[in-house]
């Protein structure tokens, strides 16, 4: 019984989104979530990169000027 409530539910929230117009979503398999996954780590890491870069960048350049030397 609980099974069969949950099923029409499902239904007619389906059939009430796809009504207004708003686009359905694709299954979410194993192959999604993995590139989901994979996408993010690449941007955090290229993010992560460019920040201690920067860091390091501006840093060598506060050693190397005069002010610093006195």
């Amino acid at each position: 019984m609980v099974a069969s409530l949950l099923a029409d539910t499902a239904t007619a929230a389906a059939g009430s989104s796809a009504a207004a117009g708003a686009p359905a979503l694709p299954p979410l398999t194993l192959g999604n979530v993995l590139a989901v996954m994979a996408t993010a780590l690449l941007v955090f890491v290229s993010v992560g990169v460019i920040y201690l870069s920067t860091v390091e960048w501006r840093d060598r350049r506060r050693r190397r000027s005069p002010a610093a030397r006195s």
